[in-house]
């Protein structure tokens, strides 16, 4: 598994070292849906990201209730209180982390909404795998810098995704084949065949 670096420290308290397990397993549920259901390998990858939110609001004691959201714990409102609130959990993650994990949210987002989202110009798997692989890689991040800041780590920078380290790889394998355009063609190629063999 790309992620179970966090797991190789010390750890001196023991609820950061039960939240850091529950990350790293939903992690590893997420590189096991990656190849094959990168949908909800975006969605395991998002609902791991507002566990890491719920997390930094304990640690920092930021105050947030616990039925708090990612958007509601990243982004401001017109309630005076909820962005007191809102600056000092950015204050404490910092801005950088702050950006990544809201990067996980849109993305994540854009996962839920699946079929129904905006198609950008690509089939609805190539999305969920572009969406599936760029929140691996911002995750990576996402977990380095807490490894820094909360484990004072300085051995971590060299850690990355590594696609063909993860469950399903195949080199050989189609990931996504295009079964129905096969068809398609198979069937118009039939009907050209016909129509040509009659006019002889």
């Amino acid at each position: 598994m790309n992620y179970s670096f966090m797991m190789e420290c010390e750890f001196s308290d023991e609820n950061v070292k039960k939240a850091y397990e529950q990350i790293e397993k939903q992690l590893e549920q997420a590189e096991n849906f990656y190849w094959k259901q990168p949908r909800e390998c975006g969605m395991t990858i998002r609902d791991t990201a507002e566990y890491i939110c719920r997390f930094y609001n304990d640690y920092y004691s930021v105050g947030f209730p616990p039925e708090t959201t990612m958007e509601q714990f990243l982004c401001y409102t017109d309630s005076d209180e909820h962005n007191v609130m809102v600056s000092y959990f950015l204050s404490s993650v910092r801005k950088e982390q702050r950006d990544r994990l809201n990067k996980l949210r849109v993305l994540g987002d854009d996962c839920i909404s699946g079929t129904e989202g905006p198609d950008r110009g690509m089939r609805y798997e190539d999305r969920m795998a572009q969406n599936a692989g760029k929140m691996l890689d911002i995750m990576m991040e996402v977990i380095k810098e807490m490894c820094r800041k909360i484990n004072g780590r300085t051995d971590v920078d060299d850690y990355w995704i590594y696609e063909d380290r993860l469950p399903g790889y195949s080199e050989t394998e189609e990931r996504f084949p295009q079964e129905d355009v096969k068809v398609e063609e198979k069937e118009k190629t039939s009907f050209f065949s016909k129509f040509f063999s009659r006019k002889k």
